[in-house]
Formats: structure tokens, C-alpha cells, sequence
């Protein structure tokens, strides 16, 4: 029996992107109406005495205007698609190349692609020749594959791998992509048509404490630096047949490869590279927004670095190499998507400007505008109001000071990719999937430089000034917005004499501390995620817990990987040689093992997984990795308010699509054979004691009858069973019926009886 309810995640942005249809329209039009006056209206007001830095500064703006320009086109029409039935008898091959990866990560990807649902045969394509893969792939009983030399990569790989099967269908999936069971029956489920090249999946992960994660711990935690593309982008791009091919959680149809020549290997972006080639022959994609596997995000800044790196410099060498602008085969649709993908990458140029002009400024006494109380007002405000626009526009897949945090992050990595459209090659270097846990200060000299000139620069500006200035025009129109006398008009409009003054270091010095405190917030997010060293990422999952030789749940997990755990319990029990047995109720049964304490403090315990055998971790590895349960159990949107939601919030109206945050514990279904069963509760603001609500949301591991009593067993509860009746069967985000581990869930409405 499965879920009878789903609301997928592709579903709610939909409903939520429909919705707002006309008026993000009308967001638009004021957006290219007023932008376009705008920067008719600054010519009027360029700086004749600093022409360079005037030019600078309106080149900047156009800058923006392009990249909000680049907004509206790839969020016009969102194309929601729905996974068809998958035909039986088709013949499909999974690859997975790998190189130098480390081998528990393998492992788990392997496991996973062997045993999705729909009959298929799996690949593993090594390209570091190393024994123990070839030893892993015979243990997991998959096909394993390697070549003498590692020529072309990744793309190399696959075109080797493509030699030698013979499929009619090519999934292929990253070494660190944990597929889920249903990966292949969704994919296959767009191919009936035979025009279709390719089914393309966003890429997802489940380390969400990673480098491009906002934080999983806030609302729209689920929010990293693609979450626009993947979750908008690309499914507007597919209403114009011009979704992009992304490497990972792929499907093609094979026919089409062929006809392309295989894998392109001019590039260092051999996905985005495939994925032009196919339609400038006219086959067709399809995109659907529901991940089918998780992967690992790039943990630290220069894993980040690493990959954003080699997505720049590949998408603009193949728009290069394809001439993007001249060739034949593609739609004007199809050629501005393609075309968008590259103009995004002129921000790292936009902001090298925008940290210089004001260090000019400060230094120099060179105005970037003629100065006045009323240019300044329109030159300050126009940027903040298209910016809310734009965000409205996006379905809040965007947010200010998210977006500044993580532009001061990308710019220096645009830069040096524009190399890339003079020609100049760059070697592959793959992403190490193994946390650092170090500091590296080299990559973030470009953030430390801008912080350390705008102090200088500050400082200089500070000395420089003296006490015999003239008070100038802003400060008149100031006071004339804060005195009830009489003004004269010309107050608003008086232009600010050339050279150096007070008002000039005002307004540059705001300028520059806006970007000192931009570089600050990014160095002090890359030294968090330094501080991150784990082998393992640790979920912070529910999970009841009976300790020691006692069945009665006793506790739950606070956060858990495969080789360490945390318990929150009220008391535990004496344990000799720091050593405890404990029960963990799993989904799919109850799994004995012992820890090795490492450290108590009230109320929580620390340990070391002692595992017997492989086969006991690997039980833990399907729970933690079955992904869709546990987004059910997050805050698991990655979208922000938009104003209008404010707006909405402020009048007392709950906003479309906007979640409430919970906080959930676990307990155990005594009469399902101790089934895994979390409800949420309320925490008390004042006390931090636990309080059970009337009415409460449940997940439970086994489907339950609504309006019948169930008992349920809470932490420290033992002797009084908790009762509830299920009122009503609410829809779940995940398009899965059943995780790794082979179990379904289900979400329910219920309500506590005293």
C-alpha cells in the first residue's frame, strides 16, 4: 500500500509560480519600464570632471540591467511535468564513472543504482584502475569497467563505457549520487516519445551543511546558490525545449548520443555540452523537477571554488566552441536560453567595478554622478526597488542580502573564467568528496583584499577630512526634510562641487563599508564550514532509541551518521568499559548495536558506532539515505518570502506555499512491531518543557485507519501510552513510494486524547 496523497515538490512551485502569474507579469513590465528610463535618465547626470568613473559606475548598472533581463527570460512559463509509467521490457544501462573518490562513497552510490526498482544492469567505470573498486563491484555483483589511460575525463570515461554496452536507454549518475528506487521508472516514463533525447533531474544533496547551503536550520534552509536554476530556471528553459543536461541523474536516449558523435570532450562541461549539440539537431529534452538521487554538495570553499570554477569556464568555452550567436539548428528561444547561461557570468565583473568606484571616491574625490540630494535619493533607491521586483519575479528563489553574501563569493571565480572565451583550456580536475576541515586563507585573499582597501581606504578619507568643510547640498536638502521652514526648490537639485568633501566620503564610505561587510559575512561563513570534518555528514534525525537491556524507548537521536550518533535522553544508564548497547527503531525493523562512548553532558550522549558487520551498517546507511522521509520532516522549501508575502504577512494573511517550521520528536507504535512513528510537538518559550497539542501532524512508517485509537510510547513515557486518532491523510512531497530501506510513509492529521 502506498500514499494515496502527493504534493510534490514540482507541484507546489507551480501552484505557487500560476498563482502570482499576472501580477509577477506586471512586476516585469514595471521592471523593464522603469529600468529603461532610468538609464535614459542617468546619461543626464554623468560626472564631466570624473568621466572614467562615471562611465564605470552606469557600465555597472547596465550590468545589472542585463542579469535582471536574464530573470524574466528564464522565469516566463514554468513547465510542470508529471512522471509517466515507466513501459516494461525496456533495455537500460546505469553508469557510473568514477576517479579516486573514496571507496565508502562508491559503495553506497553502487548499492543504490544495483537496486533500483526497474530492471536494468549497472555499470561502474573506473578510471583510477584501482583494485579495491574492481574487488567492490564484484561483491555488489555490478559490471566493472576500466580503461589504460583517463584521456578526456569524465567524458572519456563515458564514451568508454558507452563502447562497450549496448542499452537503448544510458542513465548515468555521479560516484557520490545515491539514487533513489524509482530513479529509472520516472525517467523512463518521458521517453515514450521518440523525439526525446535526453531526461534531465536537479541536482540534490544531503549534506546541507555544505558551502553553498544558506542554512538547514533556518526557514528556506533547503536554499543554496542553484536552487534559482534547478528549481526554476530549468523548468521555464524546458517550456522552450532548451532545459540543460547537468551530468548526473540523467537519462539519454541512446540513438541520440550516437548521433552526436557520443560525449563532446572540448570541454571541461561535457553535460552542458551534450545538451546543445542534441538540440542543434533538433532532438528533443524534457526536464523533470523532482531529484531521483542525492549527491554530495562541495563541503568547503575550495571544493566550491572547484566546481564553480570549471561550470564557468566549460559554458562559456562551449558557447564559444559552438558558436553560439552564428549556428544553424537552434530556435531564438533555444539560442537566448543558451545565451543567458554566459551572460550570467559577467556579475564578477560587474562587482570588480562596484568595489572600485568607491575606493575612487574616497581616495580620489572623483563623484561617480553629479551629486545631488535628489540624484543620490534616485540613484540609492531605484537599485533596492528593481532588486524587490526582480525577487517577486523569481518566487523568491532569490533574496538581497543571500544573493550579495554569495556574489561576493562567486566574482573572483567569473573573472578568471572569461579566459575561457579567448581560447585558453582548462585541465579537468574532479571534486574531492572528503571534507577538509581546514582553513584556506590563499582562496580567500580576492574577499580579504576588498575588506582591507575599503579600511584604508576609510581610514584615509577620515584623515584627509578637516573641520573647515562648507556644509554642501545633501546636507541642506536633509534639513530641509527635517525643519518645518520655508525651502527653496533648487535645495533638492544644487550639484555638490567637484573634488573632495564630507558629503562625497559619506556616501562613498557607505558604499564601501556595504562591501567590507559583504567580504566580512563571506569569510565568516567559509571559516564555519571549515570548522566541518567529519568523514560522515550527520543527519539530525529522530530516531527512538531503547538503551541498554531494556525494550522501552528510553530516548531519540539529535543527529546521526554511520559511524557516530548523539542521544538526548533524561537520564542513561551506567555503562561499563564506556561501552552501551542500544536498539535504534528503524523503518524497517529494530537494529542492536553498541557504541563507544565519547563524551556526556546532561541530557545528551556521544558515540562511536561499534559495527559486527557490514551488513549492520549498511541497514543504518538505507535509512539515512532514503532522503524523502527526511524532507518531510524539514522546513524542506528553498524559496524565501517574496514582498508580496510580507506584504500579506503584515495584514495578517498567511502567504501561499509558506510552511510553518516544526519541531518533531520520535516514538514507537507498540502494536505495528515497534515501527518507526514521529509526531511534532510545541516547545514552551518559557520553560523549554514539551507540550503536546490538541491537533498534531504524524509520520508514521505504516499506514494507519483514520478514527481509530492508536497507543503510542514517547521518550521517558513508558508507563502512560500516549493516544491519538488520525483524522485525516496529508499530502507528501516525495514522489518515492518507498526509500532505500523499502519502507513507505505517511503523513496524517491527528488529534491528542487526554
Amino acid at each position: 500500500m502506498a500514499p494515496s496523497a502527493h504534493f510534490s515538490v514540482s507541484k507546489q512551485i507551480d501552484a505557487r509560480f500560476n498563482r502570482r502569474r499576472t501580477f509577477r507579469l506586471a512586476m516585469a513590465a514595471v521592471y523593464l519600464i522603469g529600468t529603461l528610463l532610468y538609464l535614459a535618465w542617468r546619461v543626464t547626470i554623468f560626472n564631466p570632471d570624473s568621466i572614467l568613473i562615471s562611465a564605470a559606475f552606469y557600465t555597472a548598472e547596465w550590468i545589472g540591467f542585463i542579469l535582471g533581463l536574464t530573470i524574466i527570460f528564464s522565469a516566463w512559463r514554468y513547465n510542470h511535468r508529471e512522471p509517466g509509467q515507466a513501459p516494461p521490457g525496456l533495455n537500460v544501462d546505469v553508469l557510473i564513472p568514477t576517479y579516486k573518490e573514496p571507496l565508502h562513497i562508491i559503495r553506497r552510490t553502487v548499492a543504490a543504482a544495483r537496486d533500483i526498482s526497474y530492471p536494468h544492469q549497472t555499470w561502474l567505470l573506473d578510471d583510477a584502475n584501482r583494485v579495491e573498486i574492481e574487488l567492490l563491484a564484484r561483491d555488489l555483483g555490478v559490471r566493472y569497467l576500466s580503461r589504460g589511460f583517463n584521456e578526456n575525463a569524465k567524458a572519456g570515461n563515458l564514451n568508454h563505457g558507452l563502447s562497450h554496452c549496448r542499452a537503448d536507454f544510458v542513465a548515468v549518475f555521479d560516484a557520490d549520487h545515491i539514487a533513489q528506487p524509482h530513479a529509472l521508472d520516472v525517467l523512463l516514463g518521458l521517453m515514450q516519445d521518440e523525439n526525446v533525447a535526453m531526461v534531465q533531474t536537479p541536482q540534490d544533496y544531503y549534506n546541507t551543511d555544505a558551502f553553498q547551503y544558506l542554512s538547514p536550520r533556518r526557514k528556506a534552509g533547503l536554499w543554496h546558490d542553484q536552487s534559482y536554476f534547478y528549481n526554476l530556471a530549468q523548468p521555464c528553459r524546458d517550456s522552450w525545449n532548451a532545459s540543460s543536461c547537468v551530468g548526473t541523474g540523467v537519462l539519454y536516449r541512446r540513438s541520440a548520443l550516437d548521433a552526436i558523435g557520443g560525449i563532446p570532450v572540448d570541454t571541461v562541461t561535457e553535460d552542458f555540452h551534450t545538451s546543445l549539440k542534441l538540440h542543434k539537431q533538433g532532438w528533443h529534452t524534457r526536464y523533470l523537477n523532482e531529484p531521483i538521487a542525492f549527491g554530495i554538495a562541495a563541503a568547503d570553499l575550495a571544493e566550491y571554488y572547484k566546481t564553480r570554477h570549471r561550470w564557468a569556464h566549460g559554458n562559456l568555452a562551449t558557447l564559444r566552441h559552438e558558436r553560439i550567436f552564428s549556428c544553424t539548428g537552434l530556435s531564438i528561444k533555444q539560442r537566448l536560453s543558451y545565451l543567458s547561461l554566459g551572460l550570467i557570468y559577467l556579475e564578477g565583473w560587474q562587482q570588480l567595478l562596484l568595489f572600485i568606484i568607491p575606493l575612487c571616491a574616497l581616495v580620489l574625490g572623483w563623484a561617480p554622478f553629479q551629486i545631488s540630494f535628489f540624484n543620490v535619493v534616485i540613484v540609492l533607491c531605484f537599485p533596492i526597488i528593481g532588486y524587490l521586483l526582480l525577487q517577486e519575479f523569481g518566487c523568491g528563489f532569490s533574496r538581497f542580502w543571500t544573493n550579495e553574501v554569495f556574489a561576493m563569493a562567486r566574482w573572483p571565480v567569473h573573472l578568471v573564467s572569461a579566459a575561457a572565451l579567448l581560447g585558453r583550456k582548462l585541465p579537468w580536475r574532479s571534486s574531492a568528496k572528503n571534507i577538509q576541515g581546514k582553513v584556506n586563507w590563499r582562496l580567500m585573499a580576492p574577499q580579504l583584499t576588498v575588506f582591507a582597501l575599503g579600511a584604508l581606504a576609510l581610514s584615509y578619507a577620515a584623515w584627509r577630512l578637516n573641520d573647515d568643510f562648507v556644509v554642501g547640498p545633501l546636507a541642506h536638502g536633509l534639513l530641509a526634510l527635517l525643519t518645518p521652514r520655508q525651502v527653496q526648490r533648487d535645495t533638492f537639485f544644487e550639484i555638490l562641487p567637484a573634488g573632495y568633501s564630507v558629503e562625497l566620503v559619506a556616501i562613498a564610505g557607505f558604499w564601501s563599508l556595504f562591501n567590507m561587510v559583504r567580504a566580512g559575512a563571506f569569510v565568516a561563513k567559509a571559516l564555519k564550514n571549515a570548522k566541518q570534518s567529519s568523514a560522515f555528514f550527520r543527519f539530525e534525525l529522530p530516531l527512538p532509541v531503547s538503551l541498554g537491556s531494556t525494550p522501552a524507548l528510553a530516548s531519540q537521536t539529535v543527529s546521526i551518521s554511520e559511524d557516530w550518533v548523539r542521544l538526548a535522553a533524561s537520564a542513561f544508564p551506567e555503562a561499563a568499559e564506556d561501552k552501551l548497547q542500544l536498539t535504534l527503531h528503524l523503518p524497517d525493523g529494530p537494529l542492536v548495536c553498541d557504541i563507544a562512548i565519547l563524551r556526556k553532558e546532561k541530557g545528551y550522549l556521544e558515540g562511536l558506532f561499534l559495527w559486527e558487520s557490514e551488513a549492520e551498517r549498511d541497514r543504518l546507511a538505507a535509512t539515512l539515505y532514503s532522503i524523502g522521509w527526511q524532507r518531510e520532516l524539514q522546513h524542506h522549501h528553498a524559496y524565501f518570502l517574496t514582498p508580496s508575502d510580507l506584504i500579506l504577512r503584515l495584514v495578517g494573511k498567511h502567504p501561499d506555499g509558506v510552511e510553518v517550521k516544526r519541531s518533531w520528536t520520535a516514538g514507537l507504535l507498540p502494536k505495528y512491531n515497534n515501527s518507526l512513528f514521529a509526531m511534532p510537538i510545541l516547545i514552551s518559550q518559557s520553560t523549554g518543557s514539551l507540550i503536546s497539542p490538541q491537533f498534531v501532524e504524524i509520520m508514521s512508517f505504516v499506514p494507519l485507519s483514520i478514527g481509530a485509537i492508536h497507543a503510542i510510547g514517547l521518550p521517558d513515557k513508558q508507563t502512560n501510552l500516549a493516544k491519538l486518532i488520525p483524522l485525516q491523510e496529508l499530502p507528501i512531497a516525495s514522489l518515492p513510494h518507498s526509500g532505500l530501506n523499502g519502507r513507505s510513509f505517511w503523513r496524517y492529521k491527528a488529534e491528542f486524547i487526554q
